[in-house]
């Protein structure tokens, strides 16, 4: 959906691999969008219609002859047609529709979303509570980890910033593939360093196939 063969099977490899050297159940997940967010269409219309009626009410006072020009009904129209046209544009264009949203909105979302779908896997039914979840959200363009707790108590908060920090750049580009790749091997790096190895358990807990889903619908 996300990612063309050659680049899954390249990061289901890497996942692999990371499980292998530290002992831990990783999965890792690519959603197209957390939520709906349904008021981004309206503000974008609200935004645009009181824009546009303020620029058509100081042209009016500074031109009084565009008043013979627009009638009340062509400008009624004007406006009310340029706020649904900002509006399908916020929706169908993802970039576009981020500017009606704060970032705490987005992350509180992708929280929320990457949280669900921990329980969802049942990654808290390791053995040794070491299952972690990373979830790459593309129109929020957020990354979450959420860790269970044989992890949370040995990777702190500041050290999953950090890998989260290594993707950023990428997935501001729209380079989702560098971005999960970059994040994956950080992520490995702060396991390493914070004394994960290999486990002594050879079997496979939770299935580690990477996750693509659309999420919410407009």
């Amino acid at each position: 959906m996300y990612f063309n063969d050659d680049q899954t099977a390249q990061l289901n490899h890497l996942i692999r691999k990371i499980e292998q050297r530290t002992g831990i159940e990783l999965v890792a997940a690519v959603v197209g969008k957390c939520d709906s967010y349904p008021e981004v269409p309206w503000k974008a219309f609200a935004l645009t219609v009181a824009a546009v009626a303020l620029i058509h009410l100081i042209q009016t006072i500074a031109r009084p002859d565009w008043i013979t020009i627009w009638s009340v009904q062509l400008a009624l129209v004007f406006v009310l047609g340029a706020g649904a046209a900002v509006a399908l544009l916020s929706v169908f264009w993802p970039a576009f529709g981020r500017l009606f949203l704060n970032r705490l909105r987005t992350e509180t979302e992708a929280e929320q979303y990457a949280r669900a779908l921990f329980l969802e896997k049942e990654l808290f039914k390791t053995r040794t509570r070491t299952g972690i979840l990373i979830l790459v959200s593309l129109f929020e363009r957020t990354v979450v980890i959420v860790p269970d707790s044989g992890v949370a108590g040995r990777m702190n908060t500041k050290a999953l910033q950090a890998v989260i920090s290594q993707m950023a750049p990428d997935l501001r580009k729209g380079d989702r593939f560098q971005a999960l790749t970059r994040g994956l091997s950080a992520l490995e790096a702060g396991l390493v360093q914070t004394g994960f190895g290999p486990s002594r358990e050879s079997d496979d807990q939770i299935k580690d196939t990477l996750i693509e889903k659309k999420g919410e619908d407009r």
